[in-house]
């Protein structure tokens, strides 16, 4: 049988929609009684199955596979499951009790078709997927034309379409005009059978639908959002944005992880993954348990043991986490039963931890499992300078001095108030600081008298203890010595005439202030009073034996003062007389002297000023 009064199937129709539109052409209100009145089973119709559909086309006399294709079939399992051209759909892929149209579209239909006009406008199958939201011929937002509530309206479209004919231009002056998003392009295509390239190609359609949902959900909403809150333009905003991330596979799900962490990781509370990744995680550990999601469970679990402090018995998604990958600061304290403010100072101070350690919680300074372990038996081993200077058998001051001269390095310092710094030594350091420093050390030559401890040679040559440390270390002394009397520091010998070429600087170029005093003649005090009123220049230079720095006069400086000035007693003496005989006669002269003698601590004159004549008897 074939009906007198037909349809024209419409692009993309599915057999219930066309069903409905053939029940409005014929007048009849129900589109399940349309059915039954020829025999036609509309349940099977509404599940696509091939004798229902087939039959519906012979009636209306369209091609069986075209109207076929279109259909959503219903398939078995336990999962409310339809396949659409080739891809499954859940039914919570699709949008069925929400008629969407393109207003474009409907008045197209409307002027091409001449039939009943309730009957004209029909809806296209790929605007019942979730994921769709846009015409892609038009670039215009699908918009919500009506509601088929109740089981036995859901199917029956065309009541809601006509309802809308009347409203088409406010539908349209009030669609918003957009190009599909990435999304819905890639769902376009691959209900066409085209090949993208897509990591989602990997999925089903129904989970390469709500992945990108979900995902840019939390990337524009937080982790907190609420999936049902979200309006149609918002979760067309929300699918483009996961899109985005989730194309790219793992490397854009990882990036995407990252930047949710990296909103914590300045926070000082402890978050994990649930916190993070919020409804991400919440959906996929404990609102699905579909299987077709594990590659994306298995990118977040391989990325949050990566980054996060998990280990053994730590579970994500039900499984087992395995060997961990990172210790915070937090877990080794506990495994290792340490405290975790000096497990921190050590991880800095290792290099373990980053510049920015300082303002994270313990849970958040991460670093490499054997590298925590390793430095957790090394503090367990570890030494505070009293221990240090008994097992390097070292007296202070002594002990101070090889850490500020760098020959003994802590592995933690911080201060301790007026009483200066709190160190912490690595058992290691100070054993190779003590193999080192016995490398060449001779039991034979301790019975040598030219050898002595490093203090006594040390002060026999008036260079500092390190000094002569740093030259046993460097081995540039051929031989040391070992007292089998002591132990450690206080075990090594040197010979002092050997020690002493390496600590004496070059000599200098000039006379030292006790030098001068010799040379004018004059007292240290007159001396360091012509320097002071710069009579006197002097220059500054290393001792060659002390190595501090120290005033000299050259000797062309000397020369010159000589020439220039003269003291009393000095003049007396070249006179051969008296020296309150010579002051009287230049008195006479009307000679005074330079400065005040008080401050001079002697009388000076400038030999300029002094007459040549003889001094009268």
């Amino acid at each position: 049988m074939r009906l007198s009064l037909t349809l024209e199937l419409g692009d993309r129709e599915t057999p219930p929609d066309f069903a409905s539109r053939l029940s409005t052409r014929a007048c009849r209100d129900d589109m399940r009684e349309f059915c039954r009145d020829f025999g036609i089973d509309p349940q099977g119709v509404i599940n696509g199955q091939p004798d229902g559909v087939f039959a519906l086309a012979d009636l209306a006399g369209v091609n069986r596979d075209r109207l076929l294709r279109e259909s959503f079939t219903r398939l078995d399992g336990p999962k409310r499951q339809f396949r659409h051209r080739g891809q499954e759909l859940l039914q919570s892929s699709l949008v069925r009790n929400r008629v969407r149209m393109c207003p474009a579209c409907m008045g197209e239909d409307i002027e091409r078709l001449d039939c009943r006009l309730a009957a004209r406008p029909h809806r296209r199958s790929m605007w019942l997927i979730r994921g769709i939201r846009t015409c892609e011929r038009h670039g215009m937002a699908l918009a919500e034309v009506g509601k088929l509530d109740g089981p036995h309206v859901i199917h029956d479209a065309s009541r809601a379409i006509a309802d809308a004919i009347p409203r088409l231009q406010s539908l349209a002056d009030a669609a918003v005009l957009r190009s599909p998003s990435k999304l819905e392009l890639y769902v376009a295509r691959r209900l066409e059978g085209t090949a993208s390239g897509s990591w989602l190609d990997g999925l089903p359609m129904y989970a390469a639908v709500h992945l990108p949902l979900v995902t840019g959900a939390v990337a524009l909403h937080g982790p907190t959002v609420a999936l049902d809150d979200l309006s149609d333009d918002d979760a067309w905003a929300c699918e483009a944005a996961g899109f985005e991330i989730v194309d790219k596979g793992a490397a854009g799900i990882r990036s995407f992880l990252d930047e949710l962490q990296a909103r914590f990781r300045s926070r000082r509370s402890s978050a994990g993954p649930k916190v993070m990744y919020g409804r991400l995680y919440d959906w996929l550990a404990h609102e699905s348990e579909d299987r077709v999601y594990d590659p994306v469970r298995d990118i977040i679990l391989e990325h949050a043991v990566e980054t996060l402090p998990f280990g053994p018995g730590d579970t994500l998604f039900g499984r087992d986490v395995g060997a961990r990958r990172l210790h915070s600061v937090h877990t080794a304290a506990q495994e290792f039963a340490m405290h975790p403010k000096r497990l921190r100072k050590a991880l800095r101070k290792a290099g373990l931890a980053g510049n920015d350690s300082d303002s994270m919680i313990d849970n958040r300074v991460v670093a490499d499992p054997e590298q925590v372990a390793a430095l957790a038996k090394e503090l367990k081993e570890a030494m505070n300078m009293t221990a240090a200077r008994a097992y390097l058998n070292v007296p202070r001051p002594h002990d101070e001095g090889l850490v500020q001269t760098g020959l003994i390095k802590p592995m933690i310092e911080k201060p301790r108030g007026r009483a200066g710094m709190h160190y912490t030594f690595r058992k290691a350091d100070l054993d190779e600081f003590l193999g080192r420093l016995l490398r060449k050390a001779d039991p034979a030559l301790a019975s040598d008298p030219a050898f002595e401890t490093l203090l006594k040679a040390a002060k026999r040559c008036c260079c500092p203890v390190m000094d002569v440390v740093r030259l046993v270390l460097d081995g540039k002394l051929e031989r040391v010595g070992r007292s089998p009397a002591e132990r450690g520091f206080l075990s090594v010998l040197v010979d002092a005439r050997e020690v002493r070429p390496h600590v004496v600087g070059p000599a200098y170029d000039g006379l030292s202030l006790h030098e001068v005093e010799k040379r004018l003649p004059a007292k240290s005090a007159a001396v360091k009073a012509l320097v002071e009123k710069g009579l006197l220049a002097t220059v500054t230079v290393k001792n060659p034996v002390t190595g501090w720095m120290q005033p000299i006069v050259r000797e062309e400086e000397l020369e010159r003062f000589r020439r220039e000035y003269v003291s009393l007693h000095t003049l007396a003496r070249e006179r051969g007389e008296h020296f309150a005989r010579v002051k009287k006669a230049l008195v006479a002269a009307g000679v005074v002297p330079v400065g005040d003698p008080g401050e001079l601590r002697q009388t000076l004159y400038r030999r300029c000023d002094i007459p040549p004549l003889s001094m009268p008897s």
